[in-house]
Order: C-alpha cells, then structure tokens, then sequence
C-alpha cells in the first residue's frame, strides 16, 4: 500500500471521461477462506449428528474439519487487526459497535435454543413448565444466565462467546503490537510454546493447582475461553499487523510450504488410522473422541496445514476472480450470509437428524444427503431472516432494503413453505416439517411488514 516507490512512467493527464477508478483494497482471499471454514464446520456437525464411532472414515474427515475452530480466531484476529492496523482505535467505540453485531445475535440466539431444546424434549408444555411458579422460573432464569456466559445454549454458541472476549482484550493487544514491532517473533514463539502446553494438559488429568477453587472453575471450562486459542488470534493478528510481508512470504513459498502442509495433513491422518484401527474389536467411542480431539497436540500441526492450504486457495482465487461474475456474485453472498449460516445450522440438523438415522442405508452414505438438506434449508431461513425486520438481531447484519423486496413474491414462497410443511408434519410426521412452516410464518410476517411499508410509502400505488 506504500507508493512512494512508484516508478511508473508519467500518465498522461486524464480526460474528464478517464475516471480514475478507486482501487479495490477488498481481500477477497479472506471471503473464500470464511466461506469455506463455515461450510467445513457445519459438514462436521452433522457427521457429529449422524455418524457411529465406528464409521472410522467419517470420523476422521471430522477430525480435519476440527481446523475450523481455530481457522475462526484467526480470521478474527486478522480482519480486526488489518482494519485497525493504520488507524486510531478509540475502544469504547470498538466496543459498541462490534458487542451490537456479534452481542445481538449471541443473545437471541441462546434464547431461541433455551426454548428450542426444550420444545424438542416435550413439547409447549415443557416450555411453559420451566416457569410454573417461582421455584420453577428462578431455576430457568439461572439456566438461562448460565446459557449466556457460558454459550452452552447449543454447541457452536462458545463461538460468539469467545469472539466477545477478543473483542475486549483487542484495544490492549493493538496496543502491544505497536509497541513492540520488532519483537512480534518472539512473542509468537511464546504464544506457541504456551499453547502446546496448554493442550498437552487439557487432555490429561488436571493438575493439582487446577482442580479446586477459582483455578479449578477455570480449567473446567478452559475451552469455551480465549486461552487455548490465543496463538492463532495472535498469528492472524500479526498476519494483518505485517501484511505486506506476510502476503509476499506466503505468494514466494506457497507451493513448498502446501507440500509440507499436505504431508503433515497425511501423517496425521496415518497416525489416527493407526490409532484406532490398531485396537481391532477393543474400540470404543472414547477411543475415538480421544483420537479426534480438537486439543490433542499432534491435531494441531495439521489444522495449521489446512489453514495455509486454504490461504493459498483464497489467494487464487482473488487474482482469478472476475469482477461481475456468476461464480464472484455467489461468492459475495455466500460471505454476507456466511456468520448467520453458522448461527442458524444447528436448527436444520435438529430439525432432519431423526429421520437420516432412521433410513435403511448405511448411515456413511447418509452423510452427504443430510449436509445437502442441512445447507438448503439453512440457506433458506437465512434468506428469511435478511429479508425480515430481526435481521440484526439473528444475523448480525441489517436487513436487505426493504424498498427492493418483492412482498408479493414473498407471501406465495412464504404460503407454499407453510403448506408444504403442514402437509409433510401431519402425513410423515417429519420434523422437517415443521422447520418448514415455521420458517414459512415467519416470512409471511416478514413480506406482510414490507408491503405495508411498501403501501403507507405510496411505492406500490406508484408502481
């Protein structure tokens, strides 16, 4: 971005036609990045949902999608630092601005899952249940605060909840990494020995210090803080604080570093197989979970592997992009809509999970199938929800312009989604039924709030 050394030959002067065109300093490798991390981590969650311990493929395709976790946090520290990096930041701005986009959606989010999972196990009636005189509501208001703090309303909340704590520790860590340029080298080199510490013991009994008191209450909720994922923040960090060496080192060595990424991801891949298979008949599910674990060590070597694999791609990617394209436009979207596909997934596996398991074919040719409907029906209550006036607050970003909506077409999707999904609850009995209804009410609500808008604005009396 520095262009003092420019040593072009002298343009010759412009005409008022010649318009100099703005340079576009959008990274579109980080949208390519995003788009696939969040797909990644919904095809592990129905693998999660749907496949037996022993599907030991399927197991360990999701123990490559656990890069996503950490892939996450470093995009986090990134995209912060690199819009931060030249330019005051003044934190309690930062901090209203960025708890309104990600605080919102945490919060309503855990509440509709507080109620959803209740509503799954028994119906309104659990629901109402939960508040059936004081004992009963103070319990539930405890449950829910536990919810909140903790993001265990469902199980991708801890995401929003550790991104809240970045957000709060950022200003100091801009902070820092001003004041010691220079010296970013070794404090990465601290940051990872100290994570490779920390997983080491994560996975083994706890130490005497951590099981009891404060310390005790920490390490017993370890993952869902910033700890075990600091490394990574702090990499993406210093990846956007030293972009313009970081994109040249990446460009100079792309191909040795993705060879050894490659054969990192496969080692570890060798070293699984051996792991479980090596037990024969003595295989168990913990067996397993152990083998996958997102904090043993030897996992960790791979998702750096992945993560610079799909740097490379994103970086492809944006030099062969062409502006206005079918494939560039759906890209764009996709990256919009990305953050409330990750938010809203979890709806859809609960919602198609029963009847996937219940099918009469191996539940490893099941896998593709449900993540195809997961993705589908996701899509569609996101687009529902853009569309809608609680777009802030479900998908973190304002709602599509409503003076470019069609309500008209709207109410027909919206009455065709409640039919269809009336029809397949009360013949099959198919929770996908009632996602589709509920989703089909509220686009309807939706499209009729808009054509009022529309009406008392006089935009469809104009048209």
């Amino acid at each position: 971005m520095d262009s003092s050394a420019d040593t072009r030959p002298e343009a010759p002067a412009a005409t008022p036609q010649d318009k100099p065109r703005k340079k576009d300093k959008h990274l579109y490798q980080i949208d390519f990045v995003r788009l696939v991390t969040f797909a990644g981590v919904v095809l592990d969650h129905v693998i999660l949902a749907i496949a037996p311990y022993t599907e030991l493929i399927a197991q360990g395709v999701g123990l490559l999608l656990r890069y996503t976790r950490y892939c996450f946090f470093a995009l986090t520290g990134f995209v912060l630092t690199y819009q931060y990096r030249h330019r005051e930041l003044h934190a309690p701005t930062f901090w209203r601005r960025r708890f309104k986009l990600i605080g919102l959606p945490f919060v309503t989010w855990s509440l509709f899952y507080w109620v959803y999972n209740r509503w799954r196990r028994g119906g309104w009636g659990d629901v109402w249940a939960a508040f059936d005189g004081p004992h009963a509501a103070l319990t539930a208001g405890k449950s829910i605060a536990y919810d909140l703090i903790t993001g265990h309303a469902a199980y991708h909340l801890y995401f929003l909840s550790v991104s809240m704590q970045i957000y709060v520790v950022f200003p100091a860590v801009l902070w820092v990494l001003r004041r010691t340029n220079g010296y970013h080298r070794y404090l990465l080199a601290v940051s990872g020995i100290f994570h490779l510490w920390l997983l080491y013991h994560m996975v083994r009994p706890a130490l005497d210090i951590f099981t009891h008191g404060p310390l005790g209450l920490l390490w017993r909720y370890l993952g869902i803080t910033l700890l075990p994922y600091q490394f990574f923040v702090l990499a993406g960090c210093l990846a956007a604080f030293h972009f313009e060496a970081f994109s040249a080192f990446m460009k100079r060595w792309r191909w040795p570093l993705s060879v050894i990424a490659l054969i990192t991801i496969a080692a570890t891949l060798a070293y699984y197989a051996d792991q479980v298979m090596g037990l024969g008949g003595k295989l168990t599910a913990e067996d397993v979970f152990r083998a996958t674990n997102v904090f043993m060590v030897h996992n960790a070597f791979a998702f750096i592997g992945i993560i610079v694999l799909l740097w490379t791609g994103g970086v492809i990617w944006q030099t062969r992009r062409r502006p206005g394209s079918t494939a560039d436009s759906l890209m764009a979207k996709a990256a919009d809509r990305s953050f409330a596909i990750y938010l809203a997934h979890v709806v859809a596996i609960f919602a198609v999970t029963p009847q996937f398991l219940s099918a009469k074919v191996g539940i490893g040719w099941m896998i593709v199938p449900m993540y195809l409907v997961v993705c589908a029906l996701t899509l569609f209550l996101v687009e529902v929800l853009r569309l809608s006036p609680i777009s802030l607050i479900t998908t973190g970003r304002n709602r599509l312009d409503w003076r470019k909506q069609n309500p008209g077409k709207q109410l027909v999707v919206a009455c065709a989604s409640i039919i269809i999904g009336v029809v397949i609850q009360q013949t099959l009995g198919y929770g996908i039924g009632t996602y589709l209804a509920g989703t089909g009410i509220l686009l309807l609500i939706g499209a009729s709030a808009v054509l009022y808008k529309q009406r008392t604005s006089g935009m469809v009396d104009a048209a």
